[in-house]
């Protein structure tokens, strides 16, 4: 009985739209158009102040981690599309 509210903004959530958005930009680069379908989406955003993410605080060991850190140069361009994104739905901070 998997509920993403609990995960969501951890670590491995990180990753996986790391790459995700590593993926789009590259397709974005093509002259064609391009479909994505994400299998494993859930609701598409989650609120990291409900209850569920407060109850394991699992966010914090992932974008919590990345969003004020200071990066490498190169590091910071890869993650670049990433935080750009998380950033853009979350105006506010």
């Amino acid at each position: 009985n998997y509920r993403h509210a609990y995960h969501a903004g951890n670590f491995a959530d990180v990753v996986k739209h790391v790459v995700l958005t590593r993926l789009l930009d590259y397709l974005k680069q093509k002259d064609k158009a391009f479909r994505v379908i994400d299998t494993h989406a859930g609701i598409g955003r989650y609120d990291l102040s409900s209850v569920e993410a407060q109850k394991t605080g699992e966010w914090l060991g992932g974008i919590g981690r990345l969003v004020d850190a200071h990066l490498d140069a190169k590091v910071t361009a890869l993650l670049a599309p990433y935080l750009e994104a998380v950033r853009a739905l979350n105006p506010e901070g």
